[in-house]
């Protein structure tokens, strides 16, 4: 609190000697007054805030069973059950932040004057990509820890649905003011056991990431109550979805290979195998922000 009363004394300052001052000249008094407004912006670009993040497991059939759910195939039901063997050997999950109102980002590098600051303009929500790496805003911050997390569908917390797995391996960031522009997690490997009507099936999904965009507004702001939410669900990995018209259908697909066990990767069983590649990078189907809708704050 003394930080901040300290910071805000010192704008005030600013402000007061930004609009009492006298300049030599009108040429040399734009020139200060812009001088004084890149120091402001670069002071509270310089802001930082310790937001948490809740990573979480969960299905959409509000029981305390994570780890066996339902799910209908043209028309076919599926009983599905998850090993507790199954793993996730997460790599990293990072942030990237946009200033406060989507408009000024000011280099903050310590080479770099403020007198000779680029403000820097953006459209709500995406990736500031032409900031400098020493930018508060061109800068990733990391929210999940590298690791392999088993047992991803025991009962340890809940949701509006129902029980969920909070993931131990999430970690406070360090972000500047703004609102959040993208999340990105990525994996060494996933690797799935888990029985499908009674036929055991073994899934390795390699290395890969999954870039989340919000659409809504999350801000990274002084006070800030309460922890990112970012949900994954496995159930959804496996469900029908319609592609530009066309159904893909896994579990259908799957079925044609019982009875027997099934071993899903990239050098067998190729065509399953791209199919859930395509459902892990499908928008808002495996990764999301819930609750994140237009004209929403999360």
């Amino acid at each position: 609190m003394k930080h901040l009363d300290s910071r805000l004394t010192l704008i005030s300052g600013f402000l007061v000697f930004f609009t009492h001052c006298t300049f030599g000249s009108v040429g040399d008094s734009n020139k200060d007054k812009l001088a004084i407004l890149q120091n402001l912006i670069f002071f509270n670009n310089n802001q930082t805030v310790a937001v948490g993040t809740n990573l979480r497991s969960y299905d959409d059939q509000a029981d305390d069973n994570l780890n066996q759910f339902s799910l209908t195939s043209n028309a076919v039901v599926y009983n599905i059950t998850i090993q507790s063997n199954t793993d996730i050997n997460w790599e990293t999950g990072t942030y990237r932040i946009n200033p406060p109102n989507q408009v000024l980002g000011v280099s903050t590098s310590s080479s770099e004057k403020s007198s000779t600051a680029t403000a820097k303009t953006h459209t709500p929500y995406t990736v500031p990509l032409d900031l400098p790496a020493d930018d508060l805003y061109g800068k990733s911050y990391p929210f999940l820890s590298a690791g392999t997390v088993t047992n991803i569908t025991q009962y340890n917390s809940t949701v509006d649905t129902g029980a969920s797995f909070l993931y131990p391996n999430t970690r406070l960031s360090n972000m500047p003011l703004g609102v959040v522009a993208v999340a990105n997690v990525s994996w060494e490997e996933i690797y799935i056991r888990m029985t499908v009507n009674g036929n055991d099936i073994t899934i390795l999904l390699p290395q890969g990431n999954k870039l989340i965009t919000p659409k809504c507004k999350i801000p990274i702001k002084q006070g800030r109550a309460s922890n990112i939410e970012i949900l994954m669900s496995l159930s959804s990995l496996f469900q029908d979805r319609s592609v530009s018209g066309t159904p893909v259908r896994f579990l259908q697909q799957l079925a044609l290979l019982f009875p027997g066990t099934v071993v899903i990767s990239k050098v067998s069983n190729v065509p399953l195998y791209n199919i859930l590649l395509q459902n892990l990078q499908a928008e808002d189907i495996v990764f999301s922000f819930p609750g994140c809708f237009p004209g929403v704050e999360r």
